[in-house]
């Protein structure tokens, strides 16, 4: 149970630090861990890696339909007080689908 422990923080260290499955694998070899084991360790890695790309992706999603949307209202309200909406309703739309798709790059890349 404790070398689970220990092997959950390396885990967690070895994604922050951006380890590939290879150098992974070379550090799980290094600390005497059994091969027939390693495959299924590095599924769960895997997983872990996608779980926090598609957590920032969603960041990113929900950022930019937040300033979509604020996009949409300030534009409605700078229709009606008569005044210059182009960079509201160009500027904050744009931004808003770059960071969106930036998001879905996140998600599927």
């Amino acid at each position: 149970m404790e070398q689970s422990i220990t092997i959950q923080q390396r885990a967690k260290t070895w994604l922050d630090n951006g380890l590939n499955d290879q150098q992974i694998e070379n550090e799980l070899l290094a600390a005497g861990t059994d091969a027939r084991h390693i495959p299924d360790m590095l599924k769960e890695i895997k997983r872990l890696r996608n779980a926090r790309k598609t957590s920032t992706g969603l960041i990113y999603i929900l950022i930019g339909a937040v300033v979509c949307l604020l996009s949409c209202v300030l534009t409605m309200t700078s229709t009606y007080s008569h005044s210059n909406f182009s960079v509201v309703l160009y500027g904050f739309t744009t931004i808003g689908i770059i960071v969106v798709f930036i998001g879905l790059m996140k998600i599927f890349n």
